[in-house]
């Protein structure tokens, strides 16, 4: 996971300092920083993703677009929408 990001926040946490020490262990086993080690971690469990720039070029055509999209009523309208196609 890359959690490389030009616009990092600065802050101090207050851990236990044996969770402390188990987090440092792991993280040298993985020849990776304690801050990459908790960030990865904290990416993982919150499920944070933020969109690629194919991904954020899509939600922008996508809301551009959204008053000509067309709606349906029910699943059943849009099941013989592409049946009709």
């Amino acid at each position: 996971m890359n959690t490389i990001n030009i616009n990092k926040k600065s802050t101090s946490l207050r851990l236990n300092s044996g969770l402390y020490e188990y987090i440092e262990k792991q993280a040298k086993r993985q020849n990776r920083s304690v801050n990459n080690f908790i960030e990865t971690l904290l990416f993982e469990a919150t499920e944070y993703k933020t969109p690629n720039v194919e991904t954020k070029k899509a939600i922008k055509e996508v809301r551009e677009k959204k008053e000509s999209l067309q709606r349906f009523s029910s699943a059943e309208d849009l099941i013989n929408s592409i049946g009709n196609e």
